[in-house]
C-alpha cells in the first residue's frame, strides 16, 4: 500500500522541496508517489512522479489563477487525483498546507479528502513552522480559520508542524474576530512537531570564493527595490562577486555582467553553491531559510512585506536575535553596506533546534500509515 503526497507547484518551489525531501526519506522503507496538483517543478526526484497538468508549460500562462480555475482543468485534477489514488492502491495521504491556504482551491480539496474519506485513506497535514497564508479577501480571514479547523478535526489523523515549539510555536496569523489562541487550542491534540526539513546533505560553509548571491526574484517591487540598493553599494565591494537572479518571465535579460554584477535567469543548484560562497541576501521563505541555518552561511534576510503577508517577517525577527543572520527591512536598505560588511566579517551562531524534519516527518508518517 502507498504513501502519496499531494503538492502543489505554484511559481516557486516553496512545499514542493519540503515534500521531497520528506517523501524521499520515507521512500526508503515505504512505497511513495508524489502528486502535483498543478505543474511539474524544476526538481528532481528519486521516488514516482505524478504531475496533473503535465501537458502544460508554465511559461505558456499568462494569468495563472484564471487558467488554473477554469471549470474543466478543475474537474481535470479531481479526476487526476481519483484516478492516481485508486491506481497505486493509496492507503496514505499527506496533504501539504492547509487546505485552505488559498481558499479558491477550498472546493477541490474538500473533494480530494472526500474521495479519500470514502475509501478509508488516512490524511496527514504538512504544514511549515508558520500556520497558513491568510486570505487577500480580509473578510474571509476568521472564516478560514475556523473553516480549516473543522476540516482538520473531520479529516486529518494528525497535522505535521515542521518546527520547533521551542522557538516558533504554532498560533493564529491574521484574524478580525477570532481568538488565536482557542484557534490553535482547538486542534492541539493532532499537532506534532517534527523539526525543521531541510537537506540533510548539506555541508557547514566553508568559504571558498568571493561570490554574492542575491536571490529574491524581480516580479515584486520589492524585488527591484534591493536591485536599485545593490548597484549603489557594489563598487564598495569590488573583490566581490554579485550574482543575483532576475526571476521575472517579462525580462528576458539572459545572462549580463556590468562590474561586478552578474544577472542571470536561473542559478543550477544554487542550494550546493551557497556552502562556499562569501554571503547570501534572500527572502525568508522556509526553505531558505533552513538552508541558512543548515549550513551557517553568512546571510542577509530581506522578509517579503508586500501582499500583507506576515509569515516571512515573523520568522525573521523570531530568529534575529540569536544572529543566525541579519534581518533588513525595505525601509532599511539605506544601510546596506553596513549590514553586509558585518555579515562579511563576522561568522553567525549555529542553530541550536531540530534540523531532523525530515527524518521525523517520515517516522511520523511511518507510524500512522502502518498502525
Amino acid at each position: 500500500m502507498t504513501v502519496a503526497f499531494l503538492t502543489q507547484y505554484y511559481r516557486g518551489l516553496g512545499h514542493s522541496q519540503r515534500i521531497k525531501f520528506i517523501a524521499e526519506e520515507l521512500g526508503k522503507v515505504e512505497k511513495v508517489i508524489i502528486m502535483d496538483q498543478l505543474f511539474q517543478p524544476p526538481l528532481s526526484y528519486t521516488v514516482p512522479h505524478v504531475s496533473f497538468l503535465k501537458d502544460y508549460k508554465l511559461s505558456d500562462v499568462n494569468n495563472m489563477f484564471q487558467f488554473v480555475m477554469q471549470e474543466d482543468l478543475i474537474n481535470f485534477r479531481i479526476h487526476m487525483f481519483v484516478k492516481t489514488i485508486e491506481e497505486h492502491k493509496v492507503k496514505t495521504l499527506v496533504c501539504e498546507g492547509f487546505p485552505f491556504c488559498r481558499h479558491q482551491f477550498a472546493h477541490e480539496y474538500l473533494r480530494y479528502f472526500e474521495e479519500c474519506k470514502k475509501r478509508g485513506i488516512k490524511i496527514i497535514i504538512s504544514i511549515r513552522d508558520f500556520p497558513w497564508d491568510e486570505p487577500h479577501d480580509n473578510s474571509l480571514q476568521d472564516w478560514v480559520l475556523y473553516t480549516q479547523n473543522i476540516v482538520c478535526k473531520y479529516y486529518a489523523e494528525k497535522i505535521l508542524v515542521h518546527g520547533d515549539p521551542e522557538i516558533l510555536p504554532l498560533y493564529g496569523d491574521r484574524f478580525r474576530h477570532a481568538n488565536g489562541k482557542q484557534i490553535i487550542d482547538d486542534i492541539k491534540d493532532k499537532i506534532i512537531y517534527t523539526g525543521y526539513v531541510c537537506d540533510s546533505s548539506i555541508k557547514k560553509h566553508d568559504k571558498k570564493n568571493n561570490n554574492i548571491f542575491v536571490s529574491t526574484g524581480l516580479n515584486k517591487e520589492e524585488g527591484m527595490l534591493l536591485f536599485k540598493h545593490i548597484l549603489k553599494v557594489s563598487n564598495k565591494f569590488k573583490d566581490y562577486n554579485f550574482i543575483m537572479t532576475v526571476a521575472n518571465r517579462y525580462l528576458k535579460t539572459g545572462n549580463k555582467k556590468k562590474d561586478n554584477i552578474v544577472m542571470v535567469e536561473y542559478i543550477p543548484n544554487l542550494r550546493e553553491k551557497l556552502v562556499d560562497c562569501a554571503a547570501y541576501i534572500t527572502y525568508g521563505g522556509y526553505n531558505a531559510t533552513v538552508e541558512i541555518l543548515k549550513s551557517q552561511i553568512p546571510s542577509i534576510i530581506i522578509p517579503r512585506q508586500d501582499g500583507q503577508k506576515m509569515e516571512q517577517f515573523v520568522r525573521a525577527y523570531t530568529f534575529e536575535p540569536y544572529n543566525y543572520f541579519k534581518v533588513m527591512t525595505n525601509q532599511e536598505l539605506g544601510n546596506l553596506d553596513k549590514v553586509l560588511t558585518d555579515v562579511l566579517e563576522n561568522k553567525p551562531n549555529k542553530f541550536e533546534y531540530n534540523m531532523d524534519g525530515a527524518k521525523e516527518s517520515a517516522n511520523e508518517i511511518k507510524a500512522i500509515h502502518n498502525k
